[in-house]
């Protein structure tokens, strides 16, 4: 524990963030009548609060921990998660994905596999994100138990049952509504935390770059194709800006979850693309700290996990240092929390309604789903040792989404592409495509593959495991289809579903400003 940490300050701010939190699930305790009110909260929200919650699990989760540690690491790369690797695959969600899903009628992307392939795509789509999201919950707790060890000098076991023992009560009273409005108020928190750290450091940025200035390029550092390269450009350009970012947003159950709460087609379209104008800045505001933290820490960190708490403890005062450290306990309490609720919905909604519970009663479900959030915590207690592992929880998330997402984006895009697309395929391509990027890892760590970075292998992992998805699904044709394909409901591209994708004016018009916006902030830090 640091001298001076603890204070009354700290005391106050805390218990006082931890209340508030309890308060808002206490809230929304009578709005569950039926399951998907508990769980989903589909079509049910105005879109300031879809947008806002949007932009809190993405920005908020355990990319403040994660981009900081990154930019310790890389550099300003750093910030190629925020626009190459977001806001192009936020477009493409907001333009295409996003109204296909809702003219169907689907409450996810797996009911929405179903529509296309059937059951058993499904089922196998449903436990891969029951998967992720319990290691992604691992992670957050992990990064909770962090900032609690380095700034309060807890134990990194009591850090993690403290803080989950925080987020299991309120999601348990409140469901998706209370993990959704206190993900509003943390993301408020978190920016009023972070805005001091970035005003006290940005002269320190300026110094790092006179001193370092190969820190401070986005691209012009990085050879076009090197993967013995700590990053390159195709492996960026590809590996992020394409398969990952586009697989993240256009699968991931949570994302996807919380556009569908928008209340209308029109709504949940702009929920993506509102969040992306608060993404691109958010950036600067995570990323730049971390970049002048090499120079400000020197060999005080032992972990580049450690970077933000320990350049809050450097900069702040006790009175600052309370707030930073309430405002990096709200940014993760955020991805916990929406992961939980994930994995609890993916249970309870996905598989037990349609596999082992069918035609229970709504107080039933809430109760499995209840059953399920328990659960999740107990399995996010085993993803935190494994995401110890790992130099940084950047990594470690990269890792999963090349591994789990990737494919499943490939059979999405071939199955919306045309109707060479069958359920034998769908499900031989996931697997082909998990075990492909499973043993390319494994390769790596082993030593008989060689990359010059963690991350660079994940960007390779990735475009390999999208390529051999989308070839699997496409040579793997069933010569005996159990159901005709004219007769089921077949959501690929055509006249009436260009129709329907048709975005406004106003949609066109966001679209066209955050890709200009984005352009232009990769060639300014070229």
């Amino acid at each position: 524990m640091r001298a001076g940490t603890l204070g009354p300050w700290m005391f106050t701010a805390i218990p006082l963030y931890l209340f508030a939190t309890i308060a808002i699930g206490w809230r929304f305790r009578h709005l569950r009548s039926t399951s998907n009110d508990y769980l989903n909260a589909s079509r049910s929200l105005p879109t300031w609060a879809a947008a806002l919650s949007f932009l809190a699990y993405n920005c908020g989760s355990l990319e403040v921990l994660g981009m900081s540690a990154m930019a310790a690491q890389y550099g300003v790369q750093a910030l190629h998660f925020y626009w190459i690797g977001g806001i192009p695959g936020l477009v493409f969600m907001a333009v295409i994905v996003l109204p296909i899903y809702m003219r169907t009628g689907a409450h996810s992307l797996p009911e929405y596999l179903e529509m296309r392939f059937g059951p058993d795509t499904r089922m196998t789509s449903a436990y891969i994100s029951m998967a992720s999201t319990a290691a992604l919950s691992g992670a957050a707790l992990y990064a909770l138990a962090q900032v609690l060890h380095v700034v309060v000098g807890m134990s990194l076991l009591s850090g993690a049952l403290a803080s989950a023992s925080v987020v299991l009560i309120y999601v348990l009273i409140g469901g998706i509504r209370a993990t959704i409005y206190a993900s509003i108020f943390q993301l408020f928190v978190m920016i009023g935390g972070l805005t001091p750290l970035f005003y006290m450091t940005v002269r320190f940025t300026a110094a790092s770059f006179a001193v370092r200035s190969d820190r401070w390029h986005l691209w012009k550092q990085l050879p076009l194709l090197s993967p013995n390269a700590t990053l390159d450009r195709i492996g960026v350009a590809l590996g992020l800006g394409f398969v990952i970012s586009f697989a993240y947003w256009c699968t991931d159950f949570v994302m996807i979850q919380r556009a569908l709460t928008a209340r209308t087609i029109e709504a949940a379209r702009r929920v993506p693309l509102l969040a992306g104008f608060g993404k691109l800045g958010i950036g600067l505001l995570i990323v730049l700290p971390g970049v002048a933290a090499p120079a400000l820490l020197h060999e005080r960190v032992s972990s580049f996990d450690e970077t933000m708490p320990n350049l809050m403890l450097f900069a702040f005062g006790p009175g600052l240092l309370a707030l930073g450290t309430v405002a990096l306990l709200a940014s993760l309490m955020v991805g916990l929390a929406g992961n939980v609720n994930g994995f609890s919905a993916l249970w309870t909604e996905e598989i037990y309604r349609n596999r082992f519970g069918r035609n229970r009663s709504e107080q039933h479900y809430i109760l499995v789903g209840r059953a399920t959030v328990v659960a999740c915590f107990l399995l996010a207690l085993v993803g935190a040792y494994a995401a110890f592992r790992f130099h940084d929880l950047m990594e470690y998330l990269q890792l999963i989404l090349a591994l789990f997402y990737a494919p499943v984006f490939a059979i999405l895009l071939a199955g919306v592409a045309g109707k060479r697309a069958t359920e034998r395929g769908a499900q031989r391509g996931i697997l082909v495509g998990v075990t492909a990027a499973t043993a390319l890892q494994l390769g790596y760590w082993a030593g008989w593959v060689h990359f010059g970075s963690q991350m660079a292998a994940n960007f390779y992992t990735a475009i390999m495991s999208f390529s051999i998805a989308t070839l699997g699904c496409l040579l793997f044709i069933s010569r005996k289809e159990d159901k005709p394909k004219s007769e089921r409901k077949e959501p690929v591209i055509n006249a009436s579903v260009l129709e329907a994708i048709r975005p406004s004016l106003a949609l066109a018009v966001m679209s066209v400003l955050l890709l200009l916006f984005c352009l232009l902030l990769n060639l300014l830090w070229w």
